[in-house]
């Protein structure tokens, strides 16, 4: 396994789309609609929650369930990391609340380098086969996600013009090279997928039922919008694909790498279909 992840071109071109990814969604981000939301805090608040406790949480719930897998430690891996960016856009596929999908991708990206050490601590004290170097890791994730967001931020508050400019070739740029990565990388592990597809998709479908059944209970009893319950839900399906895939190159563990591919694939099943079967 770990010579075939090694050796897959794919994975070793994601870490260098990282840092443009977070500089678009910088100078992308509409912060006059994230003060607002910061007025109507509760829906904010909640979907905070949901994705940097509740998500690990279940991510730990997974790693209990299924403890003789391979996938032990990817399981929280994969959902301790912020939210991916195309929640966005099926977000507005499905008429939801834009605005809320962008300050809850944005706030939980700030905040990964901290919290995703804090679950790593967590989750080291019951695996001593995940042995991490917590400050080298900080200091790759703030160089690779917080940075570049806080950089993409001064360039839309100093050059407006410049980021505008700039944020539709970013994104065409970045769709592209996601859409082709998406094909690309499950290819080039194609072996390694279908010996461990079925382990790997009882996990991934096991956390995917877990995440939509919590958010659905938890939400009626703090009284969320419909809209925003079906946005923070898309948010909640929608992990951080590239930063799982770094992790995973990180601490030389490329059975994370592989369980991220088949949650990716399996989660974006479990989203698009959500978005288009749930219409207001």
């Amino acid at each position: 396994m770990e010579e075939i992840v090694n050796t897959a071109i794919s994975f070793k071109i994601i870490p260098f789309l990282i840092p443009l990814l977070f500089y678009f969604l910088g100078i992308t981000n509409d912060l006059r609609s994230i003060k607002q939301l910061l007025s109507e805090k509760k829906s904010l608040i909640y979907g905070l929650i949901l994705q940097i406790i509740l998500l690990p949480l279940i991510g730990i719930l997974s790693s209990r369930v299924f403890d003789n897998s391979i996938f032990i430690v990817a399981a929280l891996i994969v959902l301790i990391v912020p939210g991916g960016h195309v929640s966005g856009l099926l977000t507005h596929i499905k008429k939801g609340n834009v605005p809320l999908s962008v300050a809850l991708t944005s706030l939980a990206s700030i905040l990964s380098p901290l919290t995703i050490i804090f679950w790593l601590n967590i989750a080291s004290l019951d695996n001593e086969n995940l042995t991490i170097n917590f400050i080298e890791t900080f200091i790759q994730l703030t160089v690779l996600v917080l940075l570049p967001f806080i950089v993409g931020v001064y360039t839309k508050i100093k050059k407006p013009e410049f980021a505008i400019k700039s944020s539709s070739k970013l994104d065409n740029f970045l769709r592209i090279s996601v859409l082709i990565l998406s094909f690309t990388g499950p290819f080039e592990l194609k072996e390694i997928m279908i010996d461990n597809f079925i382990e790997g998709s009882k996990i991934a479908v096991f956390s995917l039922l877990s995440i939509i059944l919590i958010n659905y209970l938890l939400s009626k009893i703090v009284n969320i919008r419909k809209v925003d319950l079906q946005t923070i839900t898309i948010e909640g399906l929608c992990q951080n694909f590239p930063i799982v895939i770094v992790l995973g190159l990180t601490f030389n563990m490329p059975e994370i790498i592989v369980y991220g591919v088949i949650y990716y694939l399996i989660s974006m099943l479990f989203a698009v279909t959500y978005t288009f079967t749930k219409k207001n």
